[in-house]
């Protein structure tokens, strides 16, 4: 929600713009002024978003409040109310940066269509300021990273690699990612990989694959585990892609590697057999 506060010394069109259906615009009204130093103090007070305000009001006039609030808070964002005459007022509001200015009388409309324009402007930077600060924390990690503060010790790399694998070990037959393992160990993503395949001279997917070919393999010895079930066993919910991987890296399918390594346990059995 966007916070709002309003400030007009005319009791009635203070009124009025009270009962606007602000949150249903997006605005969360947090209180009303009637002078200048008041609406200043309240702006001290709540930290809004937007101010909506007359461009003259008693003690201080609109143009001297948006010079004080633009240096204590400048991203707050002005909405000035003026009467026809005050027009060259306006203008000056406008080279100071208020968002716009509606003529009285006020027309609710009016009064909304420049507030969402503002509103927008407000959206637009909370997310800019969000990707800025998202972009500074991914900077910091790999500066961190370059200059060596990641691993205070030289055999720290080797350590990290082995935690990785005995996860992998563990872990295989779930969703497992480079992206979780670091989150589990604290470290960003691209410095795991990076060192991964330095210690190993193995991508990490590779790994993770040869790991649960592995296990498939164990599991193709007993006959009643049938290969879609293997394929679940080892952290692949596609059986068909499952099928694929492994004879890429066998050279047979599941099934094919299984009867062959069955028909070798029968001939050896058949051998021991013989007198």
């Amino acid at each position: 929600m966007i916070k709002l506060i309003i400030a007009d010394d005319e009791h009635i069109t203070r009124l009025g713009l009270q009962s606007m259906d602000w949150e249903n615009e997006g605005f969360r009204l947090e209180g009303a002024a009637s002078t200048g130093p008041e609406a200043l103090a309240m702006v001290r007070s709540l930290a809004p978003d937007l101010l909506v305000t007359d461009i003259r009001m008693p003690g201080m006039d609109g143009l001297t409040l948006m010079q004080t609030l633009k240096q204590e808070y400048p991203k707050i964002k002005v909405v000035f109310i003026t009467a026809y005459h005050q027009l060259d007022y306006a203008l000056s509001a406008i080279e100071l940066g208020a968002v716009g200015f509606v003529l009285k009388p006020t027309d609710p409309d009016e009064i909304l269509e420049v507030c969402r324009k503002a509103k927008d402007q407000i959206e637009a930077e909370r997310e800019q300021a969000a990707a800025e600060t998202h972009l500074r924390q991914q900077l910091k990690e790999y500066t961190l990273t370059l200059q060596g503060k990641v691993l205070p010790e030289a055999d720290s790399g080797n350590a990290i690699v082995a935690t990785m694998t005995d996860f992998l070990e563990h872990h295989y037959m779930e969703d497992v990612t480079i992206g979780k393992i670091s989150e589990e160990l604290h470290f960003h993503p691209d410095y795991l990989s990076r060192l991964f395949k330095k210690e190993t001279g193995e991508n990490f997917s590779d790994t993770l694959t040869r790991i649960r070919m592995q296990k498939a393999v164990e599991h193709l010895a007993d006959p009643e585990i049938r290969v879609y079930e293997i394929a679940a066993k080892v952290g692949i919910k596609d059986a068909r892609y499952f099928g694929q991987m492994f004879k890429k890296r066998f050279g047979l399918t599941p099934n094919e590697f299984r009867q062959q390594q069955l028909a070798l346990i029968d001939e050896d059995n058949s051998g021991r057999a013989e007198p």
